[in-house]
């Protein structure tokens, strides 16, 4: 929603204007969990990937891509602290313990740039791309995929896209050589509870290719055909390949920062699933089937191309669900050709009271919000409304296969809670905008009587009519006081309706994870 903007008060006459445009906007914040503490100021070598450079910035504890040297010339530049020639001539080389890890810019000079290693205090010139390269290769600390993704991603970092096939032996800047033959390391980007967070994984080209070449049909003989046709085809792409530990390697990542964040089974399994709808939509797939699912993907597939459409990702959801302990079933809707996850809840929060709470994969929702929309496929998220978020009519017909039994989920009261409050809240702003309104148009109405006044006045006052000009003072300064009287309420209120816009934006924005 966009602020009221202010009136700003005008003594005896001011024809003032105002913009009355009322609208829910929505800004962007970020946060993050606090990195390793040891390793603020390092620079990081990333030796399970291609030896990725990063450097931990000490004020936030966050991570920053360094890329090419000159890319990393011109952020440290960036992130530079300045100082003066005579504080550096003190330094003697070595800078106090209170600057570890930070780039000193000579500002006094021509800008050079000095790194501080955390590990000695001692100063590295930054003068060409080449000496941050030397840096690099000279300070970097070789790092783990695993360890690196508990430091949190900068919001303003450039990002590394790894997507590569390592088919041949890789050597880092450091020498060290990854021996890899036919692994695959991606990273995903994904967030939760508005935080960054990234991360790596190993993938088999091989095993990727055995799920690709598999036949993707059920067959059965005629004499024996199963009761649910459905449910048997669905359960194919919910059975794991001999040597396939994906699933247990993401989680056990995945928990890793759980623990480090003392979250609940409940947190971890939404984290878990904000990686899944993170996941990119792939468009191009459906539109080259007539937007049926004509290839569906197993989870190993999803994750190796991290790209999927409904049926993909619900699969690799569930399948994430159930290796959490969790009951899980997909959920298919057939009138409008989508499909989503059902994760386990009491039965009062379920769809349809079927004992399974919609989970929308193609976009980040909260569990047990029904998407208002859904576009080429694609789940969309509407900001101005509230009140329709749990109701499932908008679905049409609801098909529940490949139901288990496990842990309930317990979150979607808080959920609900959740948009009830946001719910209230829009509706308050917008009583409150009538209200403005309705006083901006007084306003007008007193300014316009006034301006009459003002003018009968003045025409008095030419025509040497004073002792009529005098007859309409006192109640011309009675309308001035009032009028004013009448802004200053109305600057109050106005005052009050934006800290009011700002929380719900931010409420909107939390919600949304925009």
């Amino acid at each position: 929603m966009r602020n009221k903007k202010s009136i700003f008060l005008g003594f005896l006459i001011s024809i003032l204007a105002w913009n009355a445009n009322f609208s829910w906007v929505n800004g962007l914040s970020f946060s993050s969990v606090k990195a390793i503490s040891n390793l603020d100021g390092r620079i990081l070598l990333q030796v399970e990937s291609h030896g990725e450079a990063w450097y931990v910035n000490p004020l936030n504890s966050q991570r920053y891509y360094l890329g090419r040297p000159s890319d990393a010339l011109a952020l440290m530049r960036q992130l530079g602290l300045g100082i003066s020639n005579a504080d550096l001539a003190v330094f003697n080389n070595i800078a106090p313990r209170r600057l570890a890890g930070r780039i000193l810019l000579q500002v006094q000079a021509q800008g050079q740039a000095y790194y501080v290693n955390p590990t000695n205090l001692r100063l590295y010139y930054l003068g060409r791309p080449t000496d941050a390269f030397d840096l690099m290769k000279s300070q970097g600390l070789g790092i783990s995929n695993h360890d690196l993704a508990l430091i949190p991603l900068s919001s303003s970092s450039v990002v590394p896209q790894i997507y590569v096939d390592t088919t041949v032996p890789t050597t880092l800047n450091t020498g060290i050589s990854l021996n890899a033959t036919t692994s695959t390391i991606h990273n995903f980007l994904f967030k939760y509870k508005n935080n960054n967070y990234e991360i790596f994984q190993n993938f088999s080209s091989s095993l990727y290719q055995s799920y690709a070449t598999t036949p993707k049909v059920y067959t059965y003989s005629s004499n024996n055909a199963p009761s649910d046709l459905r449910n048997s085809f669905y359960g194919l792409f919910l059975t794991l390949k001999t040597g396939d530990s994906s699933l247990d390697d993401l989680i056990g990542q995945l928990r890793a920062l759980a623990v480090k964040n003392n979250w609940t089974d409940d947190q971890l399994l939404e984290f878990t699933i904000s990686l899944v709808q993170y996941i990119p939509y792939d468009h191009a797939k459906l539109s080259l089937s007539d937007n049926r699912n004509t290839n569906p993907y197993f989870p190993y597939e999803t994750l190796y191309l991290d790209r999927g459409v409904c049926s993909d990702k619900t699969f690799l959801a569930v399948s994430l669900m159930r290796r959490l302990g969790y009951g899980a079933a997909i959920l298919d809707f057939p009138d409008l050709n989508h499909s989503a996850a059902g994760i386990a809840c009491p039965l009062v929060d379920s769809i349809n009271g079927s004992g399974y709470c919609y989970v929308e994969t193609t976009n980040y929702f909260s569990f047990g919000i029904i998407p208002q929309s859904i576009n080429s496929g694609q789940a969309q998220s509407s900001d101005n409304q509230f009140n329709n978020l749990f109701d499932s009519s908008i679905l049409g017909t609801i098909e529940i296969y490949q139901k288990t039994t496990g842990k309930t989920y317990q979150g979607v009261a808080a959920t609900r809670a959740q948009v009830a409050n946001l719910a209230l809240a829009k509706n308050e702003l917008t009583t409150k905008e009538v209200e403005i309104n309705d006083l901006q148009n007084n306003i007008t109405a007193q300014e316009t009587n006034l301006t009459s006044v003002k003018t009968q006045m003045d025409d008095y006052y030419k025509n040497g009519q004073i002792s009529q000009y005098n007859s309409l003072v006192a109640s011309y300064n009675v309308l001035v006081n009032n009028y004013n009287l009448t802004v200053n309420n109305y600057q109050s209120l106005v005052d009050a309706y934006n800290i009011k816009v700002n929380n719900f934006n931010q409420n909107v924005n939390d919600f949304y994870q925009k």
